[in-house]
């Protein structure tokens, strides 16, 4: 009984505290800049693809590689 009243009362601390911390101490993004370094992050990505080569093997049947190419 004594560990369940210390929980308790360590639960209804942790959520008084929580109300007592100011809302502007939040961080604050810049939207200019959040914007602009989204966009050139987008910009300078690798783009891979699978492509299927087919070559002909021996008596004729098909071979097919699947190849990464990435640009």
């Amino acid at each position: 009984m004594k560990k369940v009243t210390l929980g308790f009362a360590a639960a209804v601390v942790v959520g008084l505290s929580s109300f007592s911390v100011p809302a502007t101490a939040m961080p604050m993004h810049q939207v200019g800049a959040a914007n602009s370094e989204v966009i050139q992050a987008r910009y300078h990505r690798k783009v891979c693809t699978v492509r299927n080569v087919v070559t002909r093997g021996p008596h004729g049947r098909r071979i097919v590689k699947h190849v990464r190419v990435c640009r």
